[in-house]
Order: C-alpha cells, then sequence, then structure tokens
C-alpha cells in the first residue's frame, strides 16, 4: 500500500494530535518522542517511537482536520458549523450561495454534504482564500474518495455581485463577511429562501437584523453557541476546565414567497 503523502492523524499517548502529511523520506519528530514515516506500514496503525511508546495514526475525521488545519482567515468552528446547516435547513440536493469562502472549513463541510445531488456556490473577493478553500476540500475529501471536483467559486466583490442569475436556484445563503449587508446594495429576494449569517460582534448583528427586516424577512433569531465538555470517570462526573463559548454570532432568518 502507497501510503505517501496521506493525511494523518498523529496522536500521542499524552493525546496531543497532530494533522501531518506523510512523507516516507522524512521523520516526524515530537517533545514525547520521533519515528520515519516509513514505520506506517497501513492507516489506522500503532507506531512505537523512539521513547519506546506507540503513536496512534489514523485518518482525521471533520473536526480534527478543521481544527489542526493550517489557515488564513479565522475558521467556523466545528459547533458553529452544525448549527448553521440546522439554520439553513439544507439537505444533500440544497443549492446553496456561500458568501465568503475564508480557510474553507465551513466550505469543506457545504461541499460534502452537497455534493451528489446539490450545488454549492461559494462568493469571495480574494482569490488568495479560495485557491486555499479549494486545496482544502480536494485534500480532505483525498481521504474519502479519488473524486477532486470542487465547489463552484465566485471571484467578485459582494457589492458588485448580481444574484439574479442564481434567483430560481438558491435554497439558502450562508455569510461569513464583515459586512453581509452590502449583498441588498444590488440585489433583492424575490424567491423563497433560508439566511444565516455569522458575525463576531453584535454591532454587526445589530445592521444586518435592521437590513433583513427592511427586506421583508421574517422568524429573525439570533444565537450564539456555547458548547462544554464533561469529565466522567469512576470517581468524578464534572464539567472540563474546557469550554468553547463565544466564537460568533448566528443570525438566521427566512424569506418566504408567497
Amino acid at each position: 500500500m502507497n501510503l505517501d503523502n496521506q493525511l494523518v492523524i498523529i496522536n500521542t499517548p499524552k493525546n496531543n494530535k497532530f494533522l501531518a502529511v506523510v512523507d516516507i523520506d522524512k521523520e516526524f519528530i515530537t517533545n514525547e518522542g520521533k519515528f520515519k514515516f516509513s514505520q506506517i506500514k497501513n492507516i489506522p496503525s500503532l507506531v512505537k517511537v523512539s521513547t519506546g511508546v506507540d503513536f496512534k495514526i489514523y485518518k482525521p475525521s471533520y473536526k480534527e482536520f478543521v481544527l489542526l488545519m493550517k489557515r488564513g482567515p479565522q475558521i467556523i468552528y466545528p459547533k458553529d458549523v452544525a448549527q448553521i446547516v440546522l439554520e439553513s435547513n439544507i439537505h444533500n440536493s440544497s443549492m446553496v450561495l456561500e458568501i465568503g469562502s475564508g480557510s474553507g472549513a465551513l466550505t469543506l463541510y457545504l461541499y460534502s454534504l452537497l455534493k451528489n445531488t446539490g450545488r454549492l456556490y461559494s462568493l469571495d473577493s480574494s482569490r488568495i482564500n479560495q485557491r486555499r478553500a479549494d486545496k482544502t476540500i480536494v485534500r480532505y475529501l483525498s481521504l474519502l474518495s479519488e473524486e477532486n471536483n470542487a465547489v463552484t467559486f465566485i471571484n467578485e466583490k459582494l457589492a458588485n455581485f448580481d444574484y439574479k442569475k442564481f434567483i430560481k436556484k438558491i435554497d439558502a445563503i450562508i455569510t461569513d463577511v464583515p459586512e453581509p449587508w452590502e449583498f441588498f446594495i444590488k440585489n433583492k429576494i424575490e424567491n423563497s429562501i433560508n439566511w444565516v449569517s455569522y458575525l463576531p460582534s453584535m454591532t454587526q448583528v445589530m445592521r444586518m437584523n435592521n437590513v433583513l427586516k427592511d427586506n421583508k424577512f421574517q422568524d429573525i433569531e439570533i444565537k450564539e453557541v456555547i458548547l462544554r465538555d464533561w469529565v466522567v470517570d469512576d470517581k468524578v462526573v464534572r464539567p472540563s476546565n474546557k469550554l468553547v463559548s463565544h466564537t460568533g454570532f448566528l443570525l438566521s432568518a427566512k424569506y418566504i414567497k408567497y
């Protein structure tokens, strides 16, 4: 089995996790020990390192991949991705417009959901972001299949975007940009649609809330997702000291064409 260039998680006995690409000519070195990539014969497997302990080697989950991958713009965390998918009411045959490709964490999950029977369009003014997002998708999906088809990227400023050519196709719009209200400078929603915006500050939320009201959206909801782990063992059950609290606000709404 040729494992060269495979994407793997390296999990040490102290539960430190590293995302790595197998290079059979190189070594992987940590404070807990080192090993040669050529020692990996299968995935998953255990590899004995220089300190005599075993490192676990396996394929990353989506959560592990996006939290450990190299990134440019800040990613949307998995806890928020899950809520966004729920709020946007998308399914595997939905047509979705993503505004803000960023580092591709959300783009990857949306494409994974839609790639067989749905469609994903991703708008970003930065070609660098879109190349990064495309690389993220191709790298992760290579774990699952040989398919290298990616999302349809649209390289354009939001203020100049013409939505009319998509008006009969799009079921949901999801935004991760600082000023999503710029969509409405030239565009008007005239088809039933779900809208979700990921916004870091309440100032942005308030402005977008008013813009959606002005554009006749209904069922506007604003929330944040707080995630707390728990420790459960034979002697104690308690909340973990690890708490993923505020990462951003989610503003969701729907427009219904009667």
